[in-house]
C-alpha cells in the first residue's frame, strides 16, 4: 500500500491510539526516570519544553559500557566508546526540534558530523542510505545525503552538558528541516545499506511521511509559551 507523503497535525490521543495499537503500549510521551528506573511517558513538557516520544518505556543507556556499533556496508566495522566519538572535531548549533504533534522547542545542541564516521568506517560504492537502531527499539533510515547535510549533527550535548537520559543519552540525531520522529533518540547502531526503507514511522500511522520533511503549517513553540501560535513555511524553522 502506498502511504501518503503529507503530514497532518496530529492530537497526542490520536498518535498514542495508533502507536499503542502497534506497539501494545498504554501510551507514548517524554519521560523523566520512573517507576523501576524507565523512562516513561509524560505529556508535561520539560524545563525546555520538550515532549520526547519513546517508542516503548526503556531503561536508560549505560554510558559506562556503551558502545556505538557501525557496521554493514563498510571496509572497516566500528564499536566505539562514547569517548571516542568525543574524539571527533566537536561543534555546537542552534536549531528547534519540531514535531509532527504540531509543538517545537528550540536548544542549543553539541556534538559531530556524520562525514567523520564516514572516513573512519569507510563506506562501500554501493551505499545510499544508512539504517539508525535504538535502544527502545525505533529505527530510522536516512539517506548519505540527508545525513551529510550541514545541519544534521550527531548531538552528544545539549545546552553545554552531556545529553540527559530524556533526551536520548548517550547519541541522538538532530535533523532540523524533518519532523522529530526522524532524529532517532538513544542510537546504539548504525548500518551502512545499498537503499533506505523510509521511516518506522510509518507503521504507526498514515499521518507519517518516509522523508520526514517539515511541511509549512502551524506551530506551537513550547519554549515560547503555551498558548503561542505560528506560522510555519516549511524546512527547518529559523525565524524564531
Amino acid at each position: 500500500m502506498k502511504r501518503p507523503s503529507v503530514e497532518r497535525n496530529v492530537n497526542r490521543r490520536e498518535f498514542i491510539a495508533g502507536a499503542a495499537a502497534l506497539a501494545g503500549l498504554s501510551g507514548l510521551g517524554a519521560a523523566p526516570q520512573g517507576t523501576g528506573g524507565l523512562l516513561v511517558p509524560t505529556d508535561k513538557p520539560d524545563e525546555y519544553g520538550f515532549r520526547i516520544m519513546w517508542y516503548t518505556p526503556t531503561p536508560p543507556i549505560d554510558v559506562r559500557s556503551y558502545h556505538l556499533r557501525v557496521g554493514g556496508l563498510v571496509e572497516k566495522p566500528q564499536s566505539l566508546t562514547l569517548e571516542q566519538l568525543r574524539d571527533y572535531p566537536q561543534e555546537t548549533q542552534t536549531s528547534r526540534l519540531k514535531c509532527v504533534q504540531c509543538w517545537s522547542s528550540r536548544a542549543t545542541w553539541g556534538g559531530f558530523r556524520f562525514g567523520h564516521l564516514m572516513e573512519t568506517v569507510k563506506p562501500l560504492k554501493q551505499v545510499k542510505a544508512i539504517r539508525i537502531d535504538c535502544s527502545d527499539k525505533w529505527y530510522e533510515y536516512l539517506s548519505i545525503e540527508e545525513m551529510l547535510s550541514p545541519r544534521v549533527m550527531l548531538v552528544l550535548d545539549m545546552e553545554g552538558r552531556p545529553l540527559a537520559d530524556r533526551h536520548g543519552a548517550p547519541l541522538r540525531l538532530i535533523a532540523p528541516a524533518k519532523y522529530g520522529y526522524k532524529s532517532a533518540k538513544l542510537i546504539t547502531s548504525i548500518e551502512f545499506v545499498e537503499e533506505g526503507k523510509g521511516s518506522m514511522a510509518c507503521d504507526l500511522g498514515p499521518y507519517y511521511s518516509p522523508h520526514g520533511n517539515i511541511l509549512s503549517g502551524y506551530d506551537h513553540p513550547l519554549d515560547q509559551g503555551p498558548k503561542v501560535r505560528t506560522k510555519i513555511t516549511g524546512g527547518e524553522i529559523t525565524e524564531y
